[in-house]
């Protein structure tokens, strides 16, 4: 992953900055009295802590900031936290604040982003994530560090991107919006990214038709722009009209530049990495704007059905965006999904992948939220050999693969049994993940006490027996070889999946992803997500993309 693709600053979401409470209900700070101090919340590895420190450093505030609303200013204590946890009283100010959804700052937390804790007399008063202090969604890399020009030299193009983020950083972010937040709570409303794109202008709609396919490249310049992006665009559209039938002219593709002069991708060659200009046919450069107008037309055809699929980089705030500071992440698709209308469905090889699973009505990924995936190659060699997620889940979908991945043996290959067979046949450091997967995860987080630290194969063995034959023959494949008293971890499945691709020992972590899986359904399987997403899952791309 890119460093640049991280959550970009800002945008002043309502859910995540929170305003003042008192004992008795949310309030404002009406005046400047008091102790006032801000708590840094830096969880370990967390993305933007050294930019953090480096822009305190410079504006000599390391202990002690001046906050001012452009009237009234007051000194505070600047505090340091190493990890996002927060006390119990904390937690219930919060909880009580008007603008705050529990889902949207838990997310921020899982993304490791550093947040913010403004105090008054030891009350939260504002809070929210850094980047929220400052709004670079209009904020563009410069063309020469997207798509460079012959005689530029990788690493320096890439350190060039991390500097011009790293002042970019420094010089937008400050904490005097938090005191003005905590003065004018109003501040916080409107903000958002609906309010955004809706007056920002973008490009024509494109000619839709009732079924569509958008294969999406991501990536924002060309250093985070591998020939696999390229190689994989095309062999899946090829899947797609070859064994789909899918119409051509009812794909769209979104790759690199578009047109534009300058290289776009980066090969690796025997002496190291070069800059090339590796196009693909018919394709439009991947920006908000672009996927926006695609979404005005799904808007333009009632009842639209469309595939969509992401190729290439990802981080724990999303997927990046050509060019643009700002990644394409849940709060975006989650809108944009709901603009157009339509019934989506999203299948992604990214990094972090999962962190859209409830973006779309169901979707499939190579990765959990919190985890890399396997895939975007520089070497087309080893993109041939690669067995990364898109290429064995779009594999399912051929003759010669078909039958192995019809777990129900209907004669058709639904969305879901490709993702198990991506699953079961694929890079085995991988931690799919689904739709379904995220409502667990949900569901999980407000029943801490429903998951065990682990779970015995025979219990699990039980569990499986209700569930479907593409779950079962994933359990039979990941768990051969084991007995049924040996107990599988249910927890802390990202250090699993970084300790075994370190080097690989005993069971995939994949088995305890689909062990949390089969939990949830045993518990809540009434769940009327549950059913809509299985119901998402269940039909095959033929059927979903017939005129």
């Amino acid at each position: 992953m890119n460093a640049l693709t991280r959550r970009s600053a800002g945008r002043l979401a309502p859910f995540l900055l929170l305003v003042a409470a008192l004992l008795g209900g949310p309030a404002t700070a009406a005046d400047g009295d008091g102790d006032w101090r801000i708590t840094l919340l830096k969880p370990k590895d967390c993305g933007g802590c050294s930019f953090l420190e480096e822009s305190l450093k410079r504006r000599g505030t390391v202990q002690r900031a001046t906050l001012s609303d452009g009237g009234t200013e007051v000194a505070a204590t600047i505090e340091r936290r190493a990890s996002a946890e927060l006390s119990a009283e904390e937690w219930q100010d919060l909880l009580r604040l008007p603008y705050f959804d529990e889902r949207s700052w838990k997310q921020r937390t899982a993304e490791k982003v550093p947040q913010v804790l403004l105090k008054r007399d030891g009350r939260v008063v504002a809070a929210g994530a850094i980047n929220d202090s400052m709004d670079m969604r209009d904020t563009r890399f410069p063309t020469e560090l997207t798509t460079p020009l012959d005689g530029y030299d990788p690493q320096q193009v890439r350190a060039a991107y991390t500097g011009w983020w790293q002042n970019a950083f420094i010089q937008g972010w400050n904490l005097d919006w938090y005191f003005r937040l905590a003065r004018n709570p109003a501040l916080g409303s409107g903000k958002g990214f609906a309010e955004w794109i809706s007056r920002r202008p973008r490009p024509t709609a494109p000619s839709l038709g009732g079924t569509n396919v958008l294969l999406a490249s991501t990536g924002n310049g060309a250093t985070d722009n591998p020939i696999f992006n390229a190689i994989r665009s095309e062999e899946i559209e090829g899947v797609l009209t070859r064994e789909l039938g899918v119409d051509p002219a009812r794909i769209q593709v979104r790759y690199g530049a578009g047109s534009a002069r300058g290289n776009n991708a980066i090969e690796a060659v025997a002496d190291g990495i070069r800059f090339v200009k590796r196009d693909v046919p018919r394709a439009q450069s991947f920006t908000i704007d672009s996927l926006a107008a695609f979404f005005d037309g799904v808007r333009s055809q009632p009842g639209a059905r469309n595939l969509i699929v992401l190729i290439g980089h990802g981080g724990p705030d999303g997927a990046p965006l050509w060019g643009e500071a700002t990644p394409l992440g849940s709060e975006e698709m989650q809108w944009l999904h709901t603009h157009g209308k339509g019934r989506d469905v999203l299948v992604s090889g990214n990094c972090y992948g999962g962190v859209l699973a409830q973006s779309v009505d169901c979707g499939f990924f190579g990765a959990r939220p919190d985890v890399v995936a396997t895939g975007c190659q520089a070497d087309s060699l080893e993109v041939a050999q690669s067995k990364d997620y898109l290429h064995v889940y779009f594999e399912a979908f051929t003759q010669e693969k078909r039958t192995a991945a019809d777990a129900d043996h209907d004669g058709t290959v639904s969305f879901e049994e490709a993702h198990w067979y991506a699953t079961r046949s694929g890079d085995e450091r991988n931690i799919t993940y689904s739709t379904i997967d995220a409502l667990a995860e949900a569901w999980f987080g407000s029943h801490p006490d429903a998951l065990p630290e682990d779970i015995s194969l025979a219990d699990l063995q039980k569990l499986a027996t209700a569930a479907g034959p593409a779950e079962r023959d994933t359990l039979a494949a990941l768990t051969r070889g084991l007995v049924g008293s040996h107990r599988l971890a249910l927890k802390d499945l990202a250090t699993q999946a970084a300790r075994y691709s370190a080097a690989p020992a005993g069971p995939r972590p994949m088995v305890g992803q689909l062990a949390r899986r089969l939990l949830y359904v045993s518990q809540a399987g009434t769940d009327p997500a549950l059913a809509a997403a299985r119901s998402c899952g269940s039909r095959s791309p033929a059927e979903f993309l017939k005129p």
